[in-house]
């Protein structure tokens, strides 16, 4: 548990923030060079918990693995097990091993897989215990995790008869996919798009150098602290626009919140502007769910009315993310209604509560920095179990501290 407390005088001056790597794109880059047996090092490759979980899984050729908490190092590595035809029993701590894995499952018995679940239907732990190759066709029926989808674009091109994946329409969190697909290209795999069938023909990746950009997931904390702080100045270190990570989109509402961006050598700039903020807001996440709940609290924090759609996928994370910030947000007197995959906010935080609440963290590390914003309103903020913001931003709140004091309880 710590307790955090703002020291405004250093909101006067531009505070220079480390942001962590991109994992997703260095998770997927792990993969693509593992498949290709590459020697090439990864430049600034993410130091988060998925990543160094994945890395170190890749390494492995234990019969039992633990995948920790990562969603993404579970679906990559079981689909690559699938492609190498190792035999494997793959789980998680319970936090993951109560997130589904039944559309993977699924599209690798497709594929050929014989595997096995060892508890509960539909999740870890499963045993995949033979490979076999009777087609080179999937077809997901319903919307799917963009993670099952990209686990098996990536083994794609090394399959014999290489790969085809039909998606239902409105598949969510494309951006992810398009990410995916776009980094396969840069390591020299045709990939072909029409529209909801992706097919990979076989073909060997041709690694290339690559600097791993940083994280746009995580600028938006710091973007949200300066913008409920009313003021303030951040420059995000090796933050670049480069149409790759789905989260960009963040730039296009940065006026919704009075915020100036401008572009460096370092990074870019972003400035708290004289600007009035919207009094109402509506955003579609369907391509960047990772911003609802920071977008949430900023909303709340301003007293914004907000509603938030396109979370369905946000049920299945490392919690429930839509109930679980509403949740924290009626604590401090907001008015929040939840629906299948929306939320509705209304009303403003009364700081004056702050002090006296204590915020769960629920073993997500989004929850643990979205609720982290609140100090910017000036007064304390209490979170139980802060240490779950390793998964991703293992210094979140080291760079924190350039702003406020932290304190352990």
């Amino acid at each position: 548990m710590i307790t955090l407390q703002l020291d405004s005088s250093r909101l006067a001056n531009e505070v220079y923030i480390q942001l962590p790597s991109s994992k997703s794109i260095s998770n997927r880059l792990l993969i693509i060079n593992k498949i290709a047996n590459s020697d090439l090092v990864i430049d600034n490759l993410s130091d988060a918990d998925d990543t160094r979980i994945l890395k170190q899984l890749l390494e492995s050729d234990a019969k039992e693995v633990n995948c920790g908490l990562g969603g993404t190092s579970i679906r990559f590595f079981l689909a690559y097990c699938y492609l190498i035809n190792r035999e494997v029993v793959v789980s998680g701590e319970d936090a993951l091993n109560n997130r589904p894995i039944k559309p993977l499952v699924d599209a690798l018995r497709q594929l050929g897989a014989t595997i096995d679940y060892l508890v509960n239907e539909g999740f870890p732990p499963v045993h995949l215990k033979h490979t076999e190759i009777k087609s080179n066709e999937v077809r997901f029926d319903s919307n799917t995790s963009s993670q099952f989808v990209s686990a098996l674009l990536m083994i794609g091109p090394a399959l014999p008869n290489g790969l085809i994946i039909d998606l239902p329409i409105n598949q969510v969190s494309f951006s992810y996919i398009h990410m995916t697909i776009a980094l396969m290209r840069m390591n020299g795999v045709d990939v072909a798009i029409n529209e909801n069938k992706i097919s990979v023909n076989h073909q060997n990746y041709k690694p290339v150098a690559y600097k791993v950009s940083a994280d746009w997931s995580a600028a938006i904390y710091w973007i949200g602290f300066i913008a409920i702080a009313g003021k303030g100045k951040v420059l995000l270190n090796d933050l670049i626009i480069e149409n790759l990570q789905g989260d960009e989109a963040l730039l296009n509402w940065l006026p919704h919140f009075g915020i100036t961006h401008s572009l460096t050598e370092e990074g870019i700039v972003f400035e708290k502007s004289e600007a009035a903020i919207v009094n109402e807001l509506t955003l579609d996440l369907s391509d960047s769910p990772d911003l609802a709940q920071p977008l949430a609290v900023i909303g709340a924090a301003l007293g914004i009315k907000t509603t938030l759609t396109g979370l369905s996928t946000l049920k299945h994370k490392e919690t429930d993310r839509i109930d679980a910030i509403a949740i924290e947000l009626r604590k401090c007197g907001v008015n929040c209604v939840v629906n299948n995959d929306s939320l509705e906010i209304s009303g403003k935080v009364n700081k004056t509560t702050l002090a006296n609440i204590v915020f769960d963290t629920y073993n997500d590390h989004r929850m643990a920095m979205s609720l982290s914003m609140l100090v910017a309103l000036g007064d304390p903020v209490i979170l139980n179990n802060p240490e779950v913001v390793s998964k991703s931003y293992p210094l979140f709140f080291e760079e924190l501290k350039k702003f406020c004091s932290v304190t352990d309880l």
